[in-house]
Formats: structure tokens, sequence, C-alpha cells
């Protein structure tokens, strides 16, 4: 284990649009942001955070201190990375971007080291995001925490897919060879713990009685695009029957719309008729974990390729229960199978037999959620399998119990957000060490990002010179003053920018008199040489507050 400061995070975070917040959408990569802010209040309640993002800090903080942070926040605004230069290394909640990368070598290539994290990777666009990352701008130096053996495995198979395209086509012999730890999604296991007495008011809460056995599913309730229910709603009209137990399903979410509201209940209606069903709205923070303490049994059988990783199992371990999941993605590496809980097998069809899906895909023939929802239809969890699994854990409430108790053991030792930022850390100082060993390098200049007035050096007549002069007109002032009031001259201020004071200050250095002054030398005298000086005296030109003589 690296010495690792626990009172400090070794990298710098990036705020960036509701990574952070389940208020307008509550997915799977909200939640896991969400609780991520915790883990950082829980590791460094009153330490120095350093963070980056666009504007203002303001919103960041709110949910930072909405999650018990009461220290400070280092912040600096994009396009300056300040903050991650400082700190060596920059957290993005996603898949880093190039442009946060291109930025990173107008600050020097080896500056800061980049430090991404897989959520869905079936999108086009997380798969062209996917394969930037072995060409320019990225660095050896930078990583992609990938959250599961089964994400790391699809990573590293498009990076070599991508290799073979790029060699064949155009004959690239250099690519950039990312990081790509397998490290996994954390949840705060404190606000899973089940307080004493929680469990029976809760049963009580939702009118449940000692002899029903409670199963829980708490997710998105969208079948194209989590979890078909209906081999779930099967196996539980099976296990009812064999196990001669009164079953409970309580499905915990929000669903997108009245459309899947009542095509759940019409499957729940003839698929298990025998069974309870209980809906708790995900929104509601209080009743959604009420759910967690009147359960038996969490069960999560995922079936789409948008799940990587799979946060509920997890949270159930948390919260001490057995769990019963489909043998898929991430749940692989969470789900101990005897010992958490069972692994129910899944199959797939063979490989080949899916393209054109994903050509009606690619060419706007089917939407996103039409690709994954068909691509899950030919997705099965075994339904016998899963049949068996819940007759027996219905049946056994002893072993419930021990599979309940190791798997909270396990969410405590391995999943907590604490430890997992601690893992961070220590990654953060892996990449440091590469870094460090790489000097002298050059940074890339990608042509899509050049400078406007570089790259459209050819549209004018001329470009501004430093051994032309500037002088004021007669009415310099009174133009300066009603200018800068009208929308059509000053809609362009903002003060790391265009900072609105500044045509008035270096209207104050041009000197009176005929001749003025020679442009070059008055900027460097003045220390405003730089390129909000030079945009500024070329305004104050444009509306013709001062004169400039080009020969």
């Amino acid at each position: 284990m690296s010495a690792v400061d626990p009172a400090m995070l070794p990298f710098a975070i990036f705020s960036s649009g509701d990574a952070y917040s389940t208020a307008k959408k509550i997915m799977g990569r909200q939640s896991a942001g969400k609780s991520f802010l915790n883990g950082v209040a829980r590791r460094i309640p009153v330490g120095t955070l350093a963070a980056t993002g666009y504007g203002s800090p303001s919103d960041f903080i709110k949910l930072l201190k909405a999650e018990g942070f009461r220290g400070r926040v280092v912040w600096s605004s994009m396009p300056n990375l300040e903050a991650a230069v400082n700190a060596g290394c920059l957290y993005y909640p996603a898949v880093p971007t190039r442009v946060i990368a291109q930025l990173r070598e107008d600050a020097g290539p080896t500056s800061f080291s980049l430090m991404g994290v897989t959520h869905t990777l079936s999108s086009q666009s997380a798969i062209d995001q996917l394969a930037d990352l072995i060409q320019p701008p990225f660095r050896p130096w930078d990583a992609l925490i990938c959250t599961s053996q089964a994400a790391r495995t699809l990573v590293k198979g498009l990076h070599e897919e991508q290799i073979d395209y790029l060699q064949g086509s155009l004959g690239v012999t250099r690519i950039n060879t990312p990081q790509l730890p397998v490290i996994p999604l954390g949840v705060n296991v404190p606000a899973f713990t089940v307080p004493d007495g929680a469990r029976s008011a809760a049963r009580a809460a939702l009118a449940l009685d000692d002899h029903e056995v409670v199963f829980l599913f708490a997710g998105r309730l969208t079948f194209h695009a989590k979890a078909n229910p209906g081999p779930t709603y099967q196996a539980l009209q099976a296990a009812a029957t064999a196990s001669g137990k009164k079953l409970v399903c309580i499905e915990a979410g929000i669903a997108p719309n009245e459309s899947v509201e009542q095509a759940l209940r019409d499957a729940q209606r003839v698929l298990a008729p025998s069974v309870r069903f209980i809906r708790v709205k995900g929104g509601d923070h209080s009743a959604y974990y009420q759910t967690w303490h009147a359960a038996d049994i969490f069960v999560s059988l995922s079936d789409n390729i948008q799940e990587t990783f799979g946060l509920t199992p997890v949270e159930a371990m948390a919260a001490g229960l057995p769990v019963i999941v489909s043998d898929w993605d991430g749940y692989k590496d969470t789900v101990r199978a005897g010992i958490d809980g069972l692994r129910v097998p899944t199959i797939l069809p063979p490989a080949g037999t899916g393209g054109d899906l994903a050509r009606r895909h690619s060419c706007g023939a089917d939407t996103y959620d039409m690709f994954i929802g068909r691509s899950s239809l030919a997705t099965v969890v075994h339904p016998g399998m899963l049949a068996k699994a819940m007759t027996e854990l219905a049946a056994d409430p002893d072993r419930r119990a021990a599979m309940g108790a190791a798997g909270r053991a396990r969410a405590i030792a391995d999943f907590d957000w604490p430890v997992i930022l601690g893992r961070y850390g220590e990654l953060a100082e892996e990449l440091a060490a590469i870094r460090g060993k790489y000097t002298n390098i050059a940074a890339w200049k990608d042509p899509r990002f050049a400078d406007p007035y570089q790259r459209f050096r050819h549209f004018p007549t001329a470009t501004l010179s430093g051994s032309w002069r500037v002088r004021h007109r007669q009415d310099s002032r009174q133009r300066l003053e009603a200018l800068t009031q009208l929308a059509i001259a000053n809609y362009g201020f903002a003060e790391r920018v265009w900072p609105a004071a500044l045509p008035g200050k270096l209207l104050d250095l041009v000197p009176e008199g005929e001749h003025g002054a020679e442009i070059g030398p008055l900027l460097e005298r003045a220390g405003l040489s730089d390129n909000h000086s030079v945009r500024a005296l070329m305004w104050l030109w444009k509306f013709d507050i001062v004169d400039i003589q080009t020969t």
C-alpha cells in the first residue's frame, strides 16, 4: 500500500454538468457521482479540495456542502487548469475528453495526469471517446479507471481493434497506451446501515406480515434499458408455487412514463398472479430507504449492454441483504457466488448475429434506446436456474442471514467510498511516477483547436503590426462611454476573456497629440502586451474610438 495522506486527495476534481447530482436525473452515473461527493466529504470533511470546471464554483460547493463537506475548495475556471497542475492529477467523472487533454498540452504535457472512469460503454459517443484514448493528445501517464473486469476487457478489445484499423488504413506506428486499472465504484456504506428497530417499522409501514418473503428490486424501471422484468416475474411465480411461501416483490424506482408503468402492471398480472407487488417511488428518499430495511432478498437481473458495473447489488450488500443477480458485467466482480448471494448464468447469441442491429443504430434507423432494447431481448437469464435460486433463498432464512452478513462485511472492506478514494489516490501517485520518467516532452498542437486568428490569417488585407502608431480621436472619451453601453459592442465582455474595463485603461495610455505612440512599445511599457490587450485595442479601433496608422 502506498503512503497516501488519508486527509488529502492527491488529485483535483472536474465539475461537469449533472455528474454529481440526482436532482434532474436519477441514473447510475448521477447516483455514483453524488455518492462520490459524499465519500469525499467523509474522507476529508474539513480539508482543502482542488477543483476545476466551467464558470463559478458555487453550484459544486453547494453539492459538496449538502454531503457534509466543511472544508475549502481551491478552484480554477476552465480553460484555466491551475488546480489540476498544482494537484498533479485531474479526476474526470467519465471518459476524459480530447478538449481537456489538449488544454493540458498547453499547460505542459507532463503538467498533470488525467484520470477518468467508465460508466456506460454501449453508446456511440462513449465508443468514440474510448477509441480516442489511444491517440493524441492523450499520454501514457493518463488512466481510465475501469469499474469492472468486463469494462476493462471491452476497452482493451476496442483499443486493439482501433489500432488494427489505424495501422491498416493509415500505417500508424505510434500508439498511446493509457493505464486501464480496475477499481470498482464505491458506495457509502453508513447510508445503508439498518438501524435497530428499522426492519420492524419498515415492514409495518408497508403492511408486510412476518410470513411474507420480500424480494426487492431498486433501480430504473425501464425494461428496454436496465433489466427486463419478465423473467423475474415468471421466476417469482415459480418460486411461490414451489416453496409455498407468500412472496412479495417491491419495485423501488422511477418509470419514465405512464405507458411503462402500465406495461409493468400488465406483466405482473399475467406472469406472476400469486405474487404481491408494491411500488415505491425512487424519488421519495425516506420511502426508498425504507424498502431496503423491509426486504429479505435483493434481486437485480441486468440483461442490458448499457450496464457496466451495477451499484445497487453493492448497496444491497451494504444493507446486509443477500442478492440474486444475473452473471453479467460488473456483477461478476462484486457478488461472490454462494457467499454474498447467487449469480444466475446468462447467455448471449453468438458473435456475428447482431451486426444488423449495430448498422441500424449507426445510420440512424434505430434510436439508441431501440438498439439496446432489441439487443437485450435476445439476452437470456437462465429461467430454470433463476427460479431455483429464488426458491432456495425464499425457503432458507438462515442462509439469507449468512449471505447478508458476508456481503455487508465485503461492502465495508472493499466498496466503501473512503476505501475506493484511497485507491484513487494510489493510482494518482502511480501516474505521477510514470509521468516523472518523461522529460523534455514537446507539446502536441491539435490543428482542430487552432487560434482563429491563425487559422483565418489569410482572410484579411493585413494583420496588426506592433510598429503601427495609435492616436486619439477628438471625441474618444465620449465615443467609448457610448459604445460600452451598446449590446452590439459589449456582448463579448467577460472578466476572464474580454475585461470590460480594459479598453478604457488602454485609452488612458495613448498619448495626446497628432503622432500618438507605436503600438508594440506602448503595450510593453504598460505591461499589457497580452492577448486581452491586443483584442481590446482592436475593439477600440473597430468602433473608431482610436485611430491606427498602418504605414
